[in-house]
């Protein structure tokens, strides 16, 4: 008798947070109401990017792999596997690039290498130490800890090799914003809360990276 495995989501992104990456024009000339119901049809496959007129080549091609992805949740029993926490340069990245912090659970870090290795995206990723919980659990059991990124940051000598002190956090670890400024002295921006949607946040705010 096959024993059912119970499963920990990963955060893929709904229609709402989609659609705040769209131009939200309303314009209906992808074929949709508005840009809320084209996030709908591009998330259940009923649409492409390329249907609407406001995306330039790069949302579109970004926005095609994002959905492209295997968003199927992942098994308990991997749960708090570790990863060392060793800065990752995905893309070959450059000074300028941005600094992402995630946890060290591995399959949150192997998440996180896919999503931006296929979107072509250039960044440093930073795991720092949470004991091997996802952010979610790190951030419910206090273990997304400032002292912890300024230690990842320190011993790993990021600012020298990004070129600046700037980094994004995951959304779900915003109500650490503060504590890890203050401990880290870098300027800090939220990320939004799926990973999903990181490559868009990126294009969004490029001007920051530059």
């Amino acid at each position: 008798m096959a024993v059912e495995q119970e499963m920990a989501q990963i955060y893929p992104p709904d229609a709402e947070e989609l659609s705040q990456y769209l131009p939200e024009t309303d314009c209906g000339q992808c074929g949709f109401a508005d840009c809320l119901a084209f996030a709908e049809a591009l998330i259940t496959g009923r649409t492409v990017p390329s249907k609407c007129p406001e995306l330039d080549q790069e949302w579109v091609g970004t926005l095609a792999s994002i959905l492209a992805l295997d968003k199927d949740p992942i098994p308990y029993n991997v749960m708090m596997e570790q990863e060392p926490c060793t800065l990752l340069e995905i893309n070959n990245p450059v000074t300028g690039s941005p600094v992402l912090i995630t946890s060290n659970f591995r399959e949150t870090v192997r998440i996180m290498k896919g999503i931006l290795q296929e979107t072509s995206t250039s960044a440093f990723l930073l795991p720092v130490f949470t004991h091997g919980y996802s952010v979610d659990n790190a951030v419910h059991e206090r273990m997304f800890k400032a002292t912890e990124v300024w230690k990842g940051l320190k011993e790993n000598a990021v600012e020298a090799k990004a070129g600046r002190n700037v980094m994004i956090i995951p959304g779900l670890a915003e109500k650490e914003r503060n504590a890890i400024r203050q401990m880290t002295g870098w300027e800090v921006m939220v990320g939004p809360v799926s990973g999903f949607l990181v490559p868009l946040f990126l294009l969004g705010n490029r001007d920051a990276f530059r």
